[in-house]
């Protein structure tokens, strides 16, 4: 053992005052008060980036360049905070003031790189990095899956898949690198390919419930459903409290109109998150599919119960109100929901319109109207225009509240000058 290695062994202990002197510092806002040696600096550094301690680190890096503006350790150490802290001119500025000083350090190159990265200079960024890789090619592989995270954290997918594959072809072997690969292909909605490197993740650990997951989502989105809840299930034994993987293979069963199973699963699902409404909303439409009206009104109530405004549970039970012949409810639900972008009202308008032709109450017929707006069935639209007019123009005002934009419509406003002139 070396004097330099028995000297850092007890590091800590030497520097445990300097420890408590930088706590006590900042506590009171005095960090840039303090006044350490280059190896105090980054070993305490080093100390409260394990603690997690962000904010002291950052004000730490500060004093640190301030006292030391040459050292490359501390460089270093300070162009890496700016960057976490999405400060890139300053650490652009400091990086390449250094770059005339120590021109080979492969630390200074690749920060270079990610700062500029982040900047969205992307042939800057690749510039450098590749320098730094050719400088030390032991990390290479290290930083270019740190600039591919740089890229999936901006939602760069193609970018980062150009460094992935990079990597890849460094450790072809390396299963992180692949699931990495998958992610970013299945965020480019590249799903065979995408699949192809989930496998290789799960031949390397098969024992890894979020690839699972992940392989069943993928499964369902290009409508694999069998191979979907395969690979749910496989999720599930790793992990049968994944309250995420439920949720996902309960609706599958309903893509595939297993409802019942779709129950039970949503059912098992919220064992673990009791009042989540889309749940409750799920097992409803699940049980309205296979004509369980009472129990699907049931859980479309207990949706209600949670969100007054949900425009799914009100739609829910204005269309059950409807079957059942009870107007009066349904009209409650209606005028909650008729008129905002997000109903269905394919779901809903064949209730309204029969609705409408068994009470002949013009409030049906509007929300009949509204509906074939939103549905662009226009044709309809007009014929049914008409009806509302004969019944009783001042119906029209309760329509244009619902529809804004009828006003607008050149073309609608005409037909429905003549119509009134009728």
């Amino acid at each position: 053992m070396t004097g330099d290695d028995f000297l850092n062994f007890n590091e800590e202990e030497d520097y445990i005052d300097q420890i408590a002197k930088c706590e006590e510092a900042f506590d009171k806002g005095e960090i840039s008060k303090l006044s350490f040696s280059e190896e105090e600096f980054d070993f305490l550094i080093g100390y409260f980036i394990d603690e997690g301690n962000d904010s002291l680190v950052y004000e730490l890096t500060k004093t640190a360049y301030t006292l030391h503006p040459y050292s490359s350790d501390i460089i270093v150490r300070y162009a890496d905070v700016l960057i976490v802290n999405r400060e890139m001119e300053k650490a652009v500025e400091i990086l390449n003031n250094q770059m005339g000083l120590d021109s080979s350090n492969s630390d200074i190159l690749f920060l270079l790189g990610r700062a500029y990265l982040k900047k969205e200079e992307h042939s800057f960024a690749k510039e450098n990095i590749d320098k730094a890789i050719s400088l030390n090619s032991e990390e290479a592989g290290e930083m270019l899956i740190t600039a591919a995270q740089d890229y999936i954290d901006m939602a760069e997918y193609n970018l980062a898949m150009e460094y992935l594959k990079e990597a890849e072809r460094l450790d072809e072997q390396n299963p992180e690198i692949h699931n990495d690969i998958a992610f970013c292909l299945e965020r480019t909605e590249r799903f065979t390919e995408s699949l192809v490197y989930y496998e290789k993740y799960l031949d390397a650990d098969p024992f890894n419930e979020s690839v699972w997951f992940n392989v069943g989502t993928i499964y369902a989105r290009v409508e694999n459903f069998e191979k979907s809840i395969e690979a749910f299930d496989y999720s599930l034994a790793l992990d049968p409290e994944n309250s995420s993987v439920l949720y996902n293979k309960a609706i599958v069963y309903v893509n595939i109109e297993q409802y019942s199973l779709a129950v039970e699963t949503f059912k098992e699902f919220l064992k673990f998150e009791p009042d989540n409404i889309f749940a409750l909303i799920g097992i409803a439409d699940a049980c309205l599919a296979d004509d369980q009206i009472n129990e699907s009104a049931g859980y479309f109530q207990a949706a209600l119960d949670l969100d007054s405004g949900s425009v799914e549970a009100n739609s829910g039970l204005a269309y059950i109100s409807m079957i059942r012949q009870d107007h009066f409810s349904a009209l409650i639900y209606l005028r909650r929901v008729i008129g905002t972008e997000r109903v269905d009202y394919q779901f809903l308008d064949t209730q309204i319109s029969i609705t409408f032709k068994r009470t002949l109450l013009p409030e049906f017929l509007v929300y009949h109207l509204v509906a074939l707006y939103h549905l662009r069935s226009m044709d309809a639209f007009i014929t049914n225009l008409e009806t509302l007019i004969a019944m009783d123009e001042l119906w029209l005002k309760k329509l244009y509240s619902l529809v804004p934009k009828l006003k607008k419509d050149n073309v609608l406003t005409k037909k429905i000058s003549k119509l009134k002139e009728k």
